[in-house]
């Protein structure tokens, strides 16, 4: 949400491959520091906290050279840029972050509080604030949440979003369910309403982050009436500061003002600018040139896409028109556990030369920090510990050391084989980094160069016959806690098929200890999370690469940009220009 496509779900993400040099989750390339933790404070009321100083009217533009996420919809937006303008602009749902000195907090946002559980912990009930309206007039109903949230399972309503992630899996009648629209005549028993101010969610098995998954935008209510299938994403109707005004797939979209949004029960939202136009597909190094030279509508512009390399003398001179900060985001190189050995894995690690590929592939020190770990350093409990097995993150690696390694195991000459993009001559020479490094440790190496489209659709084939590179190239956490991250990395049930899973992991032993941890209280299970990381990379289940970091350019005449550390956008609600 993710180097990483901004085409990033705030889970699965797609990257390049090993050399990737997308550069959407950029950083000063200064030390990470210390990201302070998300909690819970169900006590956070309406309104947002005033901003001094700010200041309503204008257009601010918001531009981002990478490829438009797949929908807009609510209920597929599982990518960082549509989640991140759904939620802070558009749709409310029943919980959100305030961000608040920094630090991002969970907060009731459309309902009264962070919901009650069971004491069994298999019965979530929340109750609804007053007078919520659409930008339509019609008041928001609990039905409306009970039918978005059935509408969410629902494929072909922009494909992966996170219903199949989690909601299939944790509601009731959850694993079979279709959807309401395609299938309306099953009496889906996950959620229900009770009158107009109540929605009740049923749970197989304990949920305690139940209320993080509940600020998603598919989590934001839909009165049936209003639903217009695959061309709702053109014109959702907005709980939110603004509404659409116009929608072009692919291309762009303006938002104006929504004139039914209720300042007073929002604890997050602002309503600053008069319009926000949203330009996708934008050439970046151009439109930040623009930006920092304040021509034209570049001094009311804020670019996602992430610092280009050749500005990082500037980030200096001018860092008053730089944000950066820390990503939800990490990149990996998946290694197949059921076809690569355990000392051929750790072989692999030694020889792999991360500074070689970086360079090659144009990637400077404004858009990583070296990954050590399974999970972002600013998750709650994740202290970053000694590398093991040599995934050290960064280095030339170690070829000859790797070979003999390799000898000693008596697999010289071990076959690794992995896709690679020849459409990009950065990644090209990335590779050409990579396969010299595993040929002078002693790999035979089988890289087969596809295009773009063929690499997303090779990458996740499920009989592709290759060993590397096969499923997760990148992870964004869906909420800070583990329970977000490491079942998609490691249970029996992640594959490449579903652009998951960093190493093929076929382990009951391992599927019981995260459904077990991921039954306690986040604060709890914090630590065994931690302990998990570390015997993962103690087993070397796939390479951790990067932690992704954010950066934004933005113009002299927009304010406020604030990093969000959940989204790794800018909290668009926060930010005025003048």
């Amino acid at each position: 949400m993710a180097a990483v496509a901004v085409a990033m779900p705030l889970a699965a993400c797609s990257s390049s491959g090993p050399g990737s040099n997308q550069s959407d989750a950029a950083s000063s390339g200064t030390a990470r520091g210390t990201a302070k933790n998300s909690a819970m404070d169900a006590s956070v009321k309406g309104p947002a906290p005033e901003i001094k100083g700010a200041k309503t009217g204008g257009t601010l533009t918001i531009t981002t050279g990478d490829s438009a996420p797949p929908t807009f919809d609510p209920a597929g937006a599982y990518y960082v840029l549509s989640i991140a303008t759904l939620s802070e602009l558009v749709t409310r749902s029943l919980t959100g972050y305030q961000i608040k000195d920094g630090t991002p907090t969970l907060v009731p946002d459309m309902a009264a509080d962070l919901g009650t559980p069971s004491a069994d912990g298999l019965t979530w009930t929340f109750k609804l604030k007053p007078g919520m309206k659409y930008s339509n007039g019609q008041p928001v109903k609990a039905e409306d949440y009970v039918y978005a949230i059935k509408r969410s399972f629902d494929p072909d309503l922009g494909g992966d979003g996170p219903a199949p992630s989690y909601l299939a899996s944790y509601l009731v009648g959850g694993k079979d369910y279709k959807g309401v629209i395609a299938d309306p005549k099953t009496d889906f028993k996950g959620v229900t309403a009770q009158g107009d101010d109540t929605v009740v969610f049923h749970l197989t098995r304990k949920w305690p982050t139940l209320p993080y998954y509940l600020a998603f935008p598919a989590a934001s209510p839909i009165p049936q009436a209003a639903d217009t299938k695959a061309n709702y994403q053109a014109k959702p109707l907005a709980t939110g500061p603004y509404q659409v005004k116009s929608f072009t797939k692919g291309q762009q979209f303006t938002l104006e003002k929504n004139p039914n949004w209720d300042a007073k029960s929002d604890p997050i939202r602002h309503q600053f600018p008069n319009e926000i136009n949203v330009k996708l597909g934008v050439t970046a190094l151009t439109t930040q040139q623009q930006i920092l030279a304040n021509s034209g509508t570049g001094s009311t512009t804020v670019d996602v896409t992430g610092v280009d390399a050749s500005l990082a003398s500037k980030v200096k001179s001018q860092k008053d028109q730089f944000v950066f900060g820390p990503s939800p985001c990490e990149s990996y190189w998946p290694l197949d556990t059921q076809k690569i050995p355990f000392e051929v894995r750790k072989a692999i690690a030694v020889a792999y030369p991360y500074d070689q590929i970086r360079k090659a592939g144009g990637v400077s020190n404004l858009t990583y920090d070296p990954a050590t770990m399974y999970a972002p350093p600013q998750v709650p409990g994740m202290t970053p510990y000694p590398p093991n097995n040599g995934l050290t993150g960064k280095g030339p690696g170690d070829p000859a050391k790797a070979k003999q390694m390799l000898k000693d195991a008596g697999k010289d000459g071990f076959q690794l084989s992995y896709y690679f993009r020849n459409d990009d001559p950065q990644l090209v020479q990335s590779n050409v980094a990579l396969k010299d490094a595993l040929s002078k440790a002693g790999f035979k190496v089988k890289d087969v160069g596809v295009s773009k489209e063929e690499y997303s659709a090779k990458r996740v084939a499920p009989n592709s016959g290759m060993n590397a590179g096969q499923g997760i190239s990148s992870w964004c956490y869906d909420w800070p806690s583990g329970d977000s991250i490491y079942p998609q990395l490691f249970s029996s049930t992640s594959n490449a098929e579903k652009q998951r899973s960093v190493g093929n992991l076929k382990d009951a032993a391992i599927d019981k200890e995260i459904e077990q941890i991921s039954a306690m209280d986040p604060a709890a299970a914090a630590p065994k999370w931690l302990a998990l990381d570390k015997k993962m990379t103690a087993q070397l289940v796939g390479m951790p690469i990067s932690y992704s970091k954010s950066s934004y350019v933005f113009g002299s005449k927009v304010h406020n940009v604030i990093n969000d550390a959940n989204h790794g956008m800018p909290d668009f609600a926060q930010i005025w220009v003048g």
